[in-house]
């Protein structure tokens, strides 16, 4: 499920440029680039099989639903709701998978 985060990586990339480009939102487009690295460290390290590369992807893709839930609701543009969709999923996932990890591993 790497490409989820991989997904969410590219429409927080896009958010952000878009932000920045209609709003000059310098704060969002280092947000999501932010964010976008965050996601892209997570999902090697899962690919790889190295160790908190699910916790990241966790804390990533929450980054990533705070500011753009309140982004939604207060614009109403489809760019940010899609973005806050594709992040929910992808924490909703990963939060699964890591808890399916740690329960196997017991």
């Amino acid at each position: 499920m790497v490409i989820s985060q991989t997904n969410s990586n590219s429409f927080s990339l896009l958010g952000g440029i878009f932000a920045y480009t209609k709003f000059g939102s310098t704060p969002s487009l280092i947000g999501s680039f932010a964010v976008g690295s965050a996601m892209l460290l997570s999902s090697m390290r899962i690919r790889d099989g190295m160790e908190y590369g699910y916790e990241g992807a966790v804390a990533s893709s929450i980054a990533l639903v705070i500011p753009t839930l309140r982004r939604t609701i207060k614009a109403r543009l489809p760019i940010p709701a899609t973005v806050c969709a594709l992040a929910t999923a992808s924490t909703a996932y990963y939060v699964q998978a890591l808890s399916d990890i740690k329960r196997h591993a017991i």
